[in-house]
C-alpha cells in the first residue's frame, strides 16, 4: 500500500487535528501518536503470516489499525465495521452523561484519513457486532480486539462472529488474573467505574469463545500492551486462535 498524499507535512498537519487511538504508520514519516502502539507486539497476535485470497473482516475496527494489517498480508478484501454515534456504545449509565466522546466522534474521519494516507482498499461499514449476521457476507478470517470488555453482553458478538467466519478467527480483550483461580472461568464485574463491563481471566475468554460456537480454540501466552495516553487501562491481553 503506498501513501495517496505525496507531502509529508499536509499529512502530519491533518494527523495532529486529531486524538488516535491506534498507532499507525502512514508513510513520509508520519506516525500517528495512538493511545495504543501495537507494533512492538505484532507478533503476539497469531494473525496467519499470509492471507493471500482471503475474505477479512476487522471487529469494531476504530483507526484501522488491523483492518490495514490483514490488507498488508494480502487479504482479498477487508471490510471493517464499527459505529458512528458515540451514544450507541455500551456505555454504563453512571459515566453516559460525563464522558469524554472524542475518541468516538472522530473514529470515522481518522480511518478515513488512514485510508487515504496508505492507499488502501479496506471497506468500513456502520455496523455493531452485535448486529453482525450472514447477511454481510461469509469472512475466511476475522479480527475483534479489546472489545468485549466493553459491552454489557460480551458473548453475543462472539456467536455473531462464529456466524460468519468459515475459517478462523483472532479475538483478543483486556483480561485479569484472579490469584489461586486462573484455570477456572472467572469474570469481574464494573460497569460503574469505568468503562467496561465484564473482565475475564484468560480461561474466561477461552470459555466465552468456545460457547460462542467455535470448534478448536487456543490461547496465546498473556502480553502486556504498550499504552501511551487514556487513563488507568489495564495493560494485559490474552489472545485465542478459534478455528470452526
Amino acid at each position: 500500500m503506498a501513501s495517496s498524499l505525496d507531502e509529508p507535512a499536509e499529512l502530519r498537519a491533518e494527523v495532529e487535528r486529531y486524538p488516535w487511538y491506534h498507532t499507525l504508520e502512514l508513510g513520509g514519516g508520519v506516525v500517528t501518536e495512538g493511545m495504543f502502539d501495537h507494533r512492538p507486539v505484532l507478533d503476539r497476535y497469531p494473525l496467519p503470516v499470509d492471507l493471500g485470497g482471503k475474505r477479512c473482516l476487522d471487529v469494531a475496527t476504530m483507526d484501522g489499525y488491523w483492518a490495514f494489517e490483514m490488507e498488508r498480508r494480502g487479504a482479498a478484501s477487508v471490510t471493517a465495521i464499527d459505529l458512528e454515534d458515540p451514544e450507541d456504545l455500551d456505555w454504563p449509565a453512571s459515566l453516559r452523561k460525563d464522558h469524554d466522546k472524542s475518541l468516538d466522534e472522530t473514529k470515522a474521519d481518522r480511518f478515513a484519513l488512514a485510508k487515504r494516507a496508505l492507499g488502501s482498499n479496506v471497506e468500513r461499514l456502520v455496523l455493531s457486532a452485535y448486529d453482525l449476521s450472514p447477511a454481510l457476507g461469509s469472512f475466511d478470517f476475522v479480527f475483534c480486539g479489546d472489545l468485549l470488555l466493553h459491552l454489557k453482553d460480551p458473548i453475543t458478538p462472539v456467536e455473531r462472529i462464529r456466524s460468519v467466519c468459515t475459517e478462523s478467527a483472532v479475538i483478543a480483550n483486556v483480561i485479569t488474573r484472579f490469584r489461586l483461580y486462573e484455570k477456572r472461568p472467572i469474570a469481574e464485574l464494573d460497569g460503574i467505574d469505568n468503562f467496561e463491563w465484564w473482565v475475564t481471566n484468560l480461561a474466561g475468554l477461552v470459555r466465552i469463545v468456545r460457547a460462542a460456537g467455535f470448534a478448536r480454540v487456543e490461547a496465546a501466552e498473556p502480553f502486556e500492551l504498550p499504552f501511551r495516553t487514556g487513563g488507568d487501562w489495564r495493560g494485559l491481553r490474552g489472545v485465542v486462535h478459534a478455528s470452526v
